[in-house]
């Protein structure tokens, strides 16, 4: 069904297929993730990596100048990472906004992307979660999970990423289709396999952390393959491993020639190492990063919840426990317990394989964002639980599985993630009006011509006392983004600034991002008509003039008060303390 319809017209088969229950259980599924996100449909809320849209300006200029800004600064950068299309989703969204408030008309265009990726996975997950309602059901609680929604609360910047999982899952089934027509396992005509393998190359291409969903989903195929046979389910799961694995090198070294030759033409150096196209393969840090991700495996929360540690390690056990389980109903009961533990080791070859593209990358950090088929391998196990518990129920009762799984497991899911949603929103604009007041002020009172050195203090922690309750169920959310980068500071600025039309800068006053450079500041208040915009963590501050503070710290628990101590100017300009 699925190789001969799109996407859409899957997901209409799908849902003309059901009964009325279940109707009521998918239509409620989605009305809950809009539920869950709805307080980021507030006008004054941007997510750290949204600052990117003020880069260019300090004047809003024209859409097509946006645009052209940003195509000629991003595809570089992304190219050399690996990523060239995951800008093209930015940039229209730079090309878009003039002002802060310009966000929140592309919003539910990205809440849409999110709907129908609930309804497409879940047509993906019917046959491995036990009907289309199920997998609506596990799919619409990993849009909810940590790692996704940090993506959707990017807005545009993080559309293209959202559109990756759509690939790699329409990858995985075509592949799935081609490898199941037989009862017996043959390798399809490689015609067939050119689909199943653009899809996963251009998912690649977008977010190769999350084309490699392909590979939870892999496993989680297990579970219905074994009902076949332990041949079948043993030689389907290493047809698709090594299908995508062979599309992964493909991939790679298509992007290291690329590399190659744009380095051969432009010259362009990726000044961030661990965000280049070069693999490590070290043995020492692979084990490293091994035992990392083994720890993060068993210390995460599965979802937004609070939880104790080695969650996702139960539910690979069950998951593993469920075949041996399947096995012995079917099958020489003496070797049930061995299938089990063979499916337990499968599971944690594959789910440490569905981290590839940071294990063997440069990366420091095991981000949420990286750990995508961990939650949605958790999502479907929870949701399988629930189905198989059901069973215990009367006959007559069964059917109410799927309402069973939207009330326990769904509805909290929802609920935790419209709390962060709002925390998230309220973070963004306590941020925002800070700096609004800040700025405000300054600029009423001239301060271009008479305090023409500001000065932006960092938090030195991640969230404000509102959010400082949050914990590692929060994942990346719920951060400043004067704390999460520095160099989004100036673009702050700029957005602000933007909003306000009686004051000459960005015409006749020059602001100058001299970040850490104290050097810089010096030389330009040498300059007339030029403002100065320096960062500092606290400490003392060494200057020729009194700087203009915009405090950050002060929103959180931690506030830092910089000492300034004022010095004459240097002779020369060949001084570039920086502040600290």
């Amino acid at each position: 069904m699925i190789h001969r319809d799109s996407r859409t017209g899957v997901i209409i088969q799908h849902w003309r297929a059901q009964d009325g229950l279940s109707r009521w259980v998918v239509a409620l599924s989605l009305l809950l993730i809009v539920f869950a996100f709805v307080p980021t449909l507030r006008s004054d809320f941007v997510a750290p990596d949204q600052w990117r849209a003020f880069r260019y300006s300090i004047l809003p200029q024209t859409a097509y100048e946006r645009a052209k800004a940003c195509a000629n600064t991003i595809p570089p950068y992304y190219s050399r990472t690996g990523r060239p299309l995951v800008w093209l989703s930015e940039c229209a969204e730079h090309a878009a906004v003039a002002r802060i408030s310009d966000f929140v008309y592309l919003r539910p265009l990205v809440l849409a992307i999110v709907l129908f990726t609930a309804l497409y996975l879940g047509t993906v997950l019917a046959p491995l979660a036990g009907g289309f309602p199920m997998g609506v059901i596990a799919a619409s609680a990993f849009v909810m999970a940590p790692g996704y929604s940090f993506m959707y609360l990017q807005g545009m910047t993080g559309a293209m990423v959202l559109i990756a999982i759509l690939l790699a899952a329409a990858s995985f089934a075509l592949l799935r289709h081609r490898l199941t027509r037989t009862a017996e396992v043959r390798i399809p005509d490689p015609a067939g396999l050119l689909a199943p393998f653009g899809l996963f190359f251009v998912a690649c291409l977008i977010y190769p952390a999350w084309a490699f969903l392909v590979v939870g989903l892999t496993l989680i195929a297990l579970a219905v393959d074994i009902r076949a046979s332990r041949t079948a389910m043993l030689k389907r799961f290493c047809a698709c491993l090594l299908f995508y694995c062979v599309a992964a090198v493909f991939y790679y070294a298509f992007e290291r020639v690329i590399e190659a030759i744009q380095q051969a033409m432009t010259g362009f150096e990726l000044e961030e190492p661990g965000y280049s196209m070069t693999m490590q393969l070290s043995p020492g840090i692979l084990i490293e990063r091994t035992l990392e991700a083994a720890r993060r495996f068993y210390e995460m929360p599965p979802l937004n919840f609070a939880a104790p540690r080695g969650c996702l390690l139960a539910a690979l056990g069950l998951f593993s426990g469920y075949i041996g389980w399947q096995d012995w109903r079917t099958r020489n009961r003496s070797l049930s317990a061995g299938v089990a533990a063979a499916a337990f080791f499968l599971g944690c070859i594959a789910l440490l394989g569905s981290v590839s593209p940071w294990l063997f990358s440069r990366m420091d950090q095991l981000a949420t964002r990286h750990l995508a088929p961990w939650y949605l391998f958790f999502c479907v196990c929870a949701v399988g639980l629930i189905q198989i518990t059901a069973k215990a129920l009367p006959a007559r009762l069964q059917k109410l599985s799927i309402a069973l799984a939207l009330i326990v497991f769904l509805a909290p899911v929802a609920v935790m993630q419209y709390r962060l949603s709002s925390l998230e929103t309220a973070v963004s604009g306590l941020e925002i009006e800070s700096l609004r007041t800040n700025l405000a002020q300054w600029l009423d009172r001239r301060g271009y011509e008479n305090q023409r050195y500001l000065l932006a203090v960092r938090p030195p922690v991640l969230r404000p006392a509102i959010a400082q309750s949050v914990g590692a169920e929060a994942g990346d959310n719920a951060i400043l983004s004067s704390a999460a980068n520095w160099v989004q500071i100036s673009w702050m600025v700029n957005a602000l600034l933007r909003e306000r039309s009686d004051h000459p800068m960005g015409r006749s006053v020059n602001l100058l991002d001299c970040v850490l450079d104290q050097g810089c500041v010096e030389q330009t208040l040498r300059e007339p008509h030029a403002v100065a915009l320096a960062v500092a963590y606290g400490a003392v501050i060494r200057t020729s003039e009194p700087p203009y503070l915009i405090n950050f710290s002060l929103l959180t628990a931690q506030p830092a008060v910089p000492r300034i101590e004022l010095v004459n100017r240097p002779a020369n300009q060949s001084d570039s303390a920086h502040p600290k």
